[in-house]
Formats: structure tokens, sequence, C-alpha cells
């Protein structure tokens, strides 16, 4: 072949390679394209195995082919360390590490400039290895391929069959393949590298996330079963008690339609929210003593200092619930007063929250409605009276209006209040 014709066959080898991922695949194809291309009777090459720390046989073609999966080449291998930067030192400077023919092998054992120097012992040592090694291998020609300055494979070329030794354009040709491959080899393990780092990524996020899931699962069960607990203890509270039995969920009855009459956003969460704060707005009571809770007598100062706890209390109960924060916070402050005289904070107006204003008021109004042990309850118009008297002081005055406007449109007896609990 002409140089114009290697130049030919370097360009449709290059095209072939480019799209090759596969390392294995393409030195195999090096292989084929040089047994046909220049006609040998072997073409073999050796590729570096990294989990091996091994130059391994990935192919070898033509009638004096090396059985590849018995031969395998260390980074001791004479071979190997005359190509290798820790192999190429004092004295192999001078000689070509670009590729090695058995013709220069045999050359430089007779040329007494080559032996005679400070290491020729060594030398001559490692070029008899040498030749050993390419006897062995039935190799004419051995072509290193870099990349950078790491070896990354070796072709191992037969005889010509043809006879005759290797032109400079064969050579110039094998070293150019020898390299493409290389950098190719290099991209490619640079892809199934990053692949893998991916892939074991994408595993751990995988674990990750699954741990994440089972985490939160384990934290809604928690938290469903400390739910259950708290609406339990606001149960418990009300049942002490014959004539708040129904309490809780009048309050809450109530409070919704109040909260609707205002406008309020009642989509999703918030709802929940609200009905929650005003299932538990007494759960701090849980903590009062019976002999104040149950009292029918007017409480001493010293007993409604302690009865005056309960909504710091109720809050502390709810904060361990993640998703009850704003519960917590509207449940501290169902006792604040618009105008700033309330407890335990002594929030005024619009500081208070608007959940806890509303339960404010409901939660006056069903006191006023509700018989105890020590009163009769008295008339829905009575209440509505005290409600409008203490609005802008005790009450938000807008959240009256809304609650006296959304009881008087509903079904509900306008003179009497009478107990949803009771209705059933």
């Amino acid at each position: 072949m002409t140089s114009f014709e290697y130049q030919e066959a370097l360009k449709n080898a290059a095209k072939s390679m480019v799209r090759v991922k596969n390392p294995r695949r393409l030195l195999k194809m090096i292989v084929r394209f040089i047994n046909r291309e220049v006609g040998l009777s072997h073409a073999s090459i050796l590729m570096y195995d990294q989990d091996k720390s091994q130059y391994i046989f990935v192919d070898s073609r033509g009638r004096h082919r090396i059985p590849i999966k018995l031969v395998k080449l260390d980074e001791r291998n004479p071979l190997i360390r005359w190509f290798s930067e820790k192999g190429n030192h004092t004295g192999k400077d001078r000689l070509s590490k670009d590729y090695l023919t058995h013709e220069q092998v045999n050359l430089w054992l007779k040329n007494p400039a080559i032996m005679n120097n400070g290491h020729a012992d060594e030398l001559k040592e490692h070029i008899l290895q040498l030749q050993d090694v390419m006897l062995t291998l039935k190799a004419a020609v051995c072509v290193p391929g870099y990349y950078k300055k790491e070896l990354l494979g070796v072709l191992i070329l037969g005889e010509k069959i043809a006879g005759g030794a290797f032109t400079p354009e064969e050579l110039s040709f094998f070293q150019t393949l020898a390299n493409d491959a290389s950098m190719t080899i290099k991209n490619a393990r640079y892809q199934e590298d990053l692949l893998a780092k991916n892939l074991l990524l994408e595993k751990k996020r995988t674990i990750l996330q699954e741990r994440l899931r089972e985490i939160e699962q384990m934290r809604k069960k928690e938290q469903e079963t400390y739910y259950q607990i708290v609406m339990s203890l606001a149960r418990e509270v009300y049942a002490k008690d014959p004539y708040t039995s129904g309490h809780m969920e009048d309050v809450a009855r109530l409070g919704v339609m109040t909260a609707e009459k205002l406008g309020f956003d009642l989509t999703g969460k918030k709802k929940d929210i609200l009905v929650a704060a005003l299932h538990l707005h007494d759960v701090g009571k849980i903590g009062i003593p019976d002999h104040v809770l149950m009292k029918p007598e007017r409480l001493t100062d010293e007993e409604w200092k302690i009865m005056k706890e309960h909504p710091s209390r109720g809050a502390m109960i709810l904060e361990p619930l993640t998703d009850f924060k704003r519960v917590a916070h509207i449940v501290r402050h169902h006792h604040e007063r618009f105008d700033g005289k309330g407890y335990p904070d002594g929030l005024k107006g619009e500081e208070i929250p608007i959940e806890a204003r509303i339960i404010a008021v409901v939660d006056a109004f069903h006191a006023i409605v509700s018989t105890r042990c020590y009163r009769r309850g008295r008339s829905v118009l009575i209440a509505f009276d005290e409600l409008r008297a203490n609005a802008g002081t005790q009450f938000d005055a807008e959240v009256v209006n809304a609650f006296i406007a959304a009881y008087q449109s509903s079904s509900m007896d306008q003179t009497e209040y009478k107990s949803h609990h009771d209705a059933h």
C-alpha cells in the first residue's frame, strides 16, 4: 500500500471507530482491519485490564494467532516494562519506544555503542528478555498505544504473509491506529466510569428516598397515634362533666359556620387546622385538677390562676405534632381579649390569630346557652346581647356580627339553643 492508500484506510478506520463505544469491540475491529489491509501471519492486541492489573489479549487473528485466554502479561513483563514510563530509564532513553521490531532488537544486541554504557548489563538483560518474549509471541512488530503517558494497549503483529520488512508507512499506520484506539478506549472508559458513578448515585438516591419514605411513614404513624391520644384527652375533659359532653362538637360546628360567613378560606389544610383547633381548644384542661375544673362555685383567685394555665398547657400538648404548629398557636391564644386584657400573652386586636378570635366568640356563646349544675342555660337572644355588649373589648366585633348572622340564617332554633350532641 502507498502512503496515500494508508491515509485513506486510516480515515475509513477512524470513521468506524467513532461509532463504536465498547472498547473490546473496537480493538477487535482494529485487529480485523490490520489483518485485512496488511495481511499478517497474525494480528493480536493487548488491553490493560484495570480490575486485574494485567494486559490481556482481546483478540488475535491469523494462522499463528495467540490463544488469548491462556496468555496474559503483567506490569513486570519485559515488553510492558519497555513501553511503560517506569521501564524507560537511563540507557533506554536513546532507544525507540514508539514501536519495537524483532529486527531492531537483534541489531541492538550486536551494537557496541548501545551495549557498552554504564547500564550495559541491565540493558542487555532487558533486551534479551524482549527477544524471548517476541519469539514466544511470534511478534515481528510490537506497537504501544498511549493515552498521554498511560500505556493502554499493545499491538502484537506477526510477519507479513507476502514477506519483506515493514515499511515506514506501515509502522506509522500501526502507531496511528494504536494511539487513536487508546484515545477512544480512554474516552469509552471515562463514559463507563461516569455511567457507573451515575448508577451508583442513582442507587444511593433510590435507597435514600426509600428510607426517607419509611421514616415519613413512621413519622405520620407516630403523629396519627399522638393525635388520637390528644383527641382522647380532649374527650376525657368533657366526659368528666355531663353538662359539657357535647361542647367539643358544638363549638366546632358553630366555628366553621362563623368562618364561612367571614369568607374564611376553608380549602384543604386551612379547614383541617380550624376544625382541629375548635375541637382541641380546651385540651389543656386535662392538666387542671378536678377540684378546680369541676368546682360548681366561683373559683378563688388561686384556683382561677390554675385554670388560666389551660391554654398554654394545651399548646404544649399539641406542639409535638409537626402538622399542628398552627393549631398549637391558636389554642394558646383562644382566651386573649380583643382589647389586650386577656391571657396568657395579652395579645391585642389582629395580633390574635383569626381562628382564636372565632373560638373566643363561639366558646363564650356555647357557655352562655349551656345548662350547668349551678344554673340553667340562657336563651340565644340573651347570648347575642352579651356578645354584642362585649364586642370590641372582649371579642372581635366583626367575628361577633358574622357569628350572629350565620346563626340567624341557619336552621337552628333561634330562641333556645339545642346541642347537636343532644339531638343525636
